[in-house]
């Protein structure tokens, strides 16, 4: 894995597969401390992967550049 430190912070590339289909995020920011992996929907809608409605929900998540559905 390479990590860059950016402003001090670990930043990466990330791969995310999903039914076949696969996109590189590029400058995620990887947390060590967090339990969760968090994506904005809108950067994963394009190979598919979108919020089920039906079984789960979306979350509006608020911080200092912005917010977004997550």
């Amino acid at each position: 894995m390479d990590i860059q430190i950016i402003d001090g912070l670990p930043i990466i590339n990330v791969k995310v597969k999903y039914k076949g289909r696969e996109k590189i995020l590029e400058d995620v920011l990887l947390d060590t401390g967090s339990a969760n992996t968090i994506f904005n929907v809108d950067s994963v809608e394009d190979i598919g992967l979108v919020i089920d409605y039906m079984s789960g929900k979306a979350i509006r998540m608020y911080g200092i550049g912005g917010e977004g559905e997550l």
